[in-house]
C-alpha cells in the first residue's frame, strides 16, 4: 500500500519547503503554504522512488522539501493519469491536474541544480480536505 513519506510547506515562494509532521488541506491547497490559492496546482507531489532515482544520479540525498514539493508517496504507480484522484489519510481527496510543467514553462527553483517537478512531479487540487499526516495511506480511487 502506498503512504505519505513527507510532507512540506513553505511561507514565501521559491523557497525550500519545510517538512511538517501534518498539515490540513483546505480547498486551494494546504493550509500555511505559500502556493495555496495561487494556481489550479493547489498540490505537488513526487513518487519517494523518483526521488531515490534522482539522488543516485547526483550522487547527493535530497532532504524532503529541496524539490519544493508538497508531498512524497512511496508506493505509487509509476505513471498517474490526469483526471485520476488519490485518497490521503481518512478524508482528503486530490485529483491529478498535470503531470510535469509544460514544454518551455519557467520554473524558478531548483536544489544544487536539480529539479523534478517539471518531468516527474504531479501537481493536484483538493477535491475534499482534511488532515494529512506523515505515514498515512495513499489509495487510487
Amino acid at each position: 500500500m502506498a503512504s505519505v513519506r513527507a510532507i512540506c510547506v513553505s511561507t514565501e515562494r521559491q523557497q525550500p519547503k519545510t517538512e511538517v509532521e501534518r498539515v490540513l488541506f483546505l480547498p486551494g491547497g494546504i493550509e500555511g503554504d505559500s502556493h495555496r490559492g495561487v494556481t489550479e496546482r493547489e498540490v505537488s507531489l513526487l513518487r519517494a522512488e523518483d526521488i531515490r532515482k534522482a539522488e543516485e544520479e547526483a550522487g547527493f540525498p535530497f532532504p524532503p522539501g529541496s524539490l519544493a514539493e508538497n508531498l512524497v508517496a512511496e508506493g505509487l504507480p509509476e505513471e498517474l493519469p490526469v483526471g485520476a484522484r488519490l485518497a490521503v489519510g481518512s478524508s482528503v481527496l486530490l485529483e491529478v491536474v498535470e503531470k510535469g510543467k509544460k514544454p518551455g514553462e519557467p520554473h524558478s527553483y531548483d536544489y544544487r541544480g536539480w529539479c523534478l517537478l517539471p518531468s516527474a512531479g504531479y501537481f493536484l487540487r483538493v477535491v475534499r480536505g482534511g488532515e494529512v499526516r506523515k505515514g498515512d495511506p495513499v489509495t487510487m480511487e
